[in-house]
């Protein structure tokens, strides 16, 4: 252990050698345990067994600062005065490694149980043992004595969310004095449980009994001893008891920015310039001053510096997985002839777009009400905590179903995210109003298992739950239909079946679609006719391109749940050729700590010989196979067996792959992965992987160099996303390299060929944008009005502006903090950046300084229409937009901008107005400022904008009335225009 404190000369070099030493790893910055990165004069470690990494600040060998950080945001939080960098506890490492004990790392308070005294003495070191112990209190037991003591306490009754029933129990106790306590992990169970215990109280007439007191711990279950009645969250609503790592997980972001990472060679797109290939990040001299560009080659080697100023105008190039795009050729005029062809087709799609969204909000739907007494006591009864993301979800899925119009949500989660409790608190809801609720799945496994867990959740409420599948015998299949239409099955479970003319529904009030990416366009355009104005909830773990492209335009509501449930670890995911030896000791790994196994071979003729083969592996287990073509009988026996844990390894097709639940099987092996899409393999991997234990899924494949280079690029993804809740990273991958396929009918696939992905989202984006503030604003009036787009102002300045390399050493992290300074598009923005830099590098350098001011400056500028800003040591320049290109000013801007360089407290600046194709208005800076600090200068120049912009100026010189009428063409500002103004 190495303790630290503030202003405590523990030396820079010192701790970084006893890092290295104690088995840490140098990172470029610091996700898990045992990692340590440099940065200048800060430190960052997260220690063995830490629940939060340290960041150490340091003046020269001096302990500035203690800050813990959060390891995906990466910025600090809590400050503290003293730590302790713990290192690993393995022997042989170091010298205190090697000499160290537990007792060495306990409190003094600590109380010691020798729970066999006998044996304890029977030790060879018990003597040294002893002395040791003396620093504690210790309770020693003789091995023999067998004697138990008697507290006289009894475990607590389950309660399980039977409000009533324990609404009669408080009063009892009440009649004897008792005690009641609640221990919960927060108030919010508190606050339900009265109200719930009120309601049943003021129905059953038996008055208040004694309130509950709470205490904020998390037990595993109560106990009664004498007037002492203690329950717990498991007692009460049957919620299961999870133990709360205070350590937080490494989240990974769901940005197509994250994503895509760019190497140098890949292909990116330049709005103005075309597509071209990255080639480096490089510093170069623009002037008197160093500026940081991204080198973009293109056609015949011709080479663009981008400043890191405009890096927003980049993005990387994706279209298909099998899309090779053609370079563009810089001076040429075919890349904006290009792009007006796409925008001019894409204003096409978007107004097929809002009519699409238009009709949804308007079409009459049934407005559900807000959560009764019975929905509160039905998620209560929840026997999971609620995730953030599940939360939120929930909540929006409310707000919907309680709107005047049908709603269209769709839910993105990871399998095991709890999508389906998502799904069922919609269905209450439905019921509640007396409304039938439908769930289509894809195969009739999971509804089967769908209508398991229905009945489980369901069994305390008066609802009848029924299942449409192969499974059920005609018979029960006809009496089941004729209860749908005359309204006596609340909620219907079914395959395709439910889609058929037979099944008439009494009176549907919402439809989930479970597993959507699965569902063909027949399918969906047939229950978007069958039931127009119904709710519809579709839930996915990966969208299909076309859903996600929906969805993220707007055309349909998303919520998305990648908080993974407590405890779950992620899949370790390995990609191997078919080695009998791995796959035997993968099996028998498994079945060793009582866990099942899934084999893969989605080839129904080799089944029998694949079961063949795995028994001469693992003779010893219980081995199956199943596919979807066998008798419905012998299926739903097989799956019953493997769900009753009867069975160790199922061999089978992909039939496992759509929503089963089997928390017991925590290996899969995937047969000739190669031959699966990206969103098929990560819906197998889910299907293990959904409990506490770690989970493993071997991808057998041929030798990868035989393999077609899309086949890797999908393996590589779907090993490279392990982190728990990727699902919406896969599909967002998905959709950037398949395309978004055919939406509202256009062949899209041409146009993201030509333009890139990104680029291609991003014009639709604007042009949907546009629309709804201009032709289609009365359909959007309460809405929040979407930005007007502006042109970019360009910088032309005489200081060093860059972020510099012993600053941020990473090439990819300094690359990232140009595209978000780039991107940035208020001033709060970059004062967040101003922060998030000092906090995890230390001090900014000048040039950075430079590189934020600059940017403020670029944001002022760019909403009042200045096309370009020189600044240079004794001047700046405003360079306004000329006559080609056909973009008229902002004509406000222009007026107050005319009012104000007239005004006496402007003279001192000598301002001068000069005309070539470009009006440009000169500054000089004062006298008292033509000293100052290039920073002073940028502020002060941000600020003049601001002012010059004031809007308070009502009165129009007649310099500006002049500069309209003779230097601006009429072509542009026509007369009447200036009039108006």
């Amino acid at each position: 252990m190495f303790p630290i404190a503030v202003d405590m000369e523990c030396g820079y070099e010192r701790i970084r050698q006893f890092l290295t030493a104690n088995s840490f790893e140098q990172r470029d910055f610091v996700e898990n345990e045992g990692e340590f990165s440099l940065r200048g004069a800060i430190m960052d470690i997260f220690s063995f067994g830490a629940s939060e990494p340290l960041r150490v600040e340091f003046f020269g060998d001096t302990v500035a600062s203690l800050r813990q950080f959060d390891i995906n945001s990466q910025l600090s939080g809590k400050t503290l005065s003293s730590a302790t960098i713990t290192a690993a506890f393995t022997p042989g490492e170091t010298d205190a490694a090697e000499t160290a004990t537990i007792l060495d790392y306990l409190p003094p308070s600590a109380i010691i149980l020798i729970d066999d005294h006998t044996e304890f003495l029977a030790m060879e070191n018990h003597e040294e043992l002893a002395g040791a112990l003396k620093e504690f209190t210790t309770v020693r037991r003789g091995a023999a004595s067998g004697e138990a003591i008697d507290f006289h306490a009894a475990s607590q009754q389950k309660i399980n969310a039977n409000f009533r029933l324990f609404a009669t129990l408080l009063h009892q106790k009440a009649a004897t004095a008792g005690t009641p306590v609640f221990a919960a992990s927060s108030q919010r169970e508190i606050r339900e449980l009265n109200d719930f215990l009120a309601e049943e109280m003021a129905e059953t007439g038996k008055g208040s009994a004694a309130e509950p007191i709470w205490v904020p711990l998390n037990l595993h279950s109560g106990f009664s001893f004498g007037p002492l009645d203690l329950y717990t969250e498991s007692d009460i609503f049957g919620k299961l008891h999870s133990h709360r790592s205070s350590r937080k997980r490494k989240i990974r972001g769901i940005s197509l920015g994250d994503l895509q990472k760019l190497k140098v060679g890949d292909f990116v797109v330049h709005e103005d310039y075309g597509i071209g290939r990255f080639k480096a990040l490089e510093t170069i001299t623009a002037g008197n001053s160093e500026q940081e560009c991204v080198l973009v080659e293109y056609e015949g080697g011709d080479q663009l510096f981008v400043n890191v100023q405009n890096i927003n105008l980049l993005s990387k190039y994706a279209a298909s997985e099998s899309s090779t795009p053609v370079l563009s050729k810089l001076g040429s005029s075919k890349w904006a002839a290009r792009k007006e062809k796409v925008r001019n087709k894409l204003r096409d799609i978007a107004i097929n777009l809002i009519k699409l969204y238009a009709q949804r909000k308007m079409q009459p739907g049934f407005a559900f009400g807000p959560d009764s007494i019975f929905m509160r006591e039905f998620e209560a009864s929840f026997i999971f905590d609620e995730t953030p993301d599940q939360h939120k979800a929930i909540e929006e899925l409310k707000k919907d179903m309680q709107a005047p119009h049908p709603m269209d949500r769709l839910i993105c989660g990871d399998a095991g995210f709890g999508k389906t409790e998502i799904a069922m608190r919609a269905a209450f809801k439905a019921v509640e109003s007396k409304k039938q609720a439908a769930i289509l799945t894809p195969t009739t496994i999971l509804a089967h298992q769908h209508a398991e867990t229905f009945a489980r959740r369901f069994e305390n409420f008066p609802i009848t739950i029924a299942v449409l599948s192969r499974f059920v015998p005609r018979a029960e299949q006809k009496e089941t239909l004729k209860k749908i239409a005359a309204g006596t099955v609340d909620i219907v479970i079914g395959t395709h079946r439910l889609v058929s003319k037979d099944v008439q529904f009494n009176d549907l009030g919402l439809l989930v679609i479970d597993e959507e990416q699965h569902f063909g366009v027949e399918v969906k355009e047939k229950l978007r006719e069958q039931f127009p104005g119904v709710d519809t909830l579709t839930m996915s773990a990966t969208p299909i391109p076309r859903t996600l492209q929906f969805s993220m335009l707007g055309a349909r509501d998303l919520s998305i749940v990648s908080t993974p449930p407590k405890n779950r670890q992620p899949v370790e995911t390995l990609i191997t050729d078919y080695d009998a030896e791995l796959i035997e000791t993968a099996i028998r790994r498994e079945i060793n700590r009582d866990g099942q196994v899934f084999f893969l071979h989605n080839r129904v003729a080799g089944l029998e010989e694949m079961q063949r083969t795995i028994r001469e592996l693992v003779p010893s287990a219980r081995i199956v196979y199943a596919h979807g073509q066998m008798p419905a009988r012998e299926l739903e026996k097989i799956m019953m067996d493997v769900m009753q844990k009867e069975v160790d390894v199922l061999i089978s097709t992909t039939i496992i792959g759509s929503g089963l639940d089997i928390s017991n099987a925590n290996t899969i092996i995937i047969n000739r992965a190669d031959m699966f899409g990206l969103s098929d393999l990560y819906q197998l991997r889910g299907r293990v992987g959904r409990s506490e234990r770690k989970a493993y899924c071997y991808l057998i494949t041929p030798p990868l160099h035989t393999l077609k280079r899309e086949a890797v690029q999908r393996l590589a993804v779907i090993e490279s996303f392990t982190e728990l809740g990727s699902g919406f990273s896969i599909a967002l991958r998905d959709l950037d390299i398949r395309g978004a396929g055919n939406l509202l009918g256009a062949e899209q696939s041409g146009y993201i060929h030509e333009l890139g992905f990104d680029l291609y989202q991003k014009m639709l984006e604007e042009t949907v944008a546009g629309l709804k503030s201009t032709e289609f604003s009365h359909l959007f009036s309460g809405d929040a009005k979407p930005p007007a787009p502006t042109g970019t102002c360009d910088l032309v300045f005489f200081c060093d502006a860059l972020i510099p390399e012993h600053f941020i050493t990473a090439t990819h992290e300094r690359f990232g903090f140009y595209e978000k300074i780039s991107k940035a598009r208020k001033a709060e923005n970059l004062d967040t950046l101003h922060k998030e830099l000092r906090d995890r590098f230390g001090p900014l350098p000048e040039e950075v300084e430079h590189l934020l001011l600059l940017a403020k400056l670029k944001i002022t500028a760019s909403p009042l229409g200045i096309e370009k800003i020189e600044l240079q040591a004794k001047t700046i320049t405003f360079v306004l937009p000329g006559e080609e290109s056909g973009e008229p000013l902002n004509r406000e801007f222009l007026q107050h901008l005319f009012t104000a360089v007239q005004q006496p407290e402007m003279q001192p600046y000598n301002p001068g107005f000069s005309f070539d194709k470009k009006m440009k208005l000169t500054l000089h800076h004062p006298k008292s400022d033509a000293s100052s600090s290039p920073s002073a200068l940028i502020e002060h120049y941000t600020n003049l904008l601001h002012q010059l912009a004031d809007p308070q100026r009502k009165s129009r010189p007649k310099l500006f009335d002049f500069v309209f009428m003779h230097i601006y063409p009429a072509t542009i500002y026509p007369p009447s225009a200036v009039t108006r103004i």
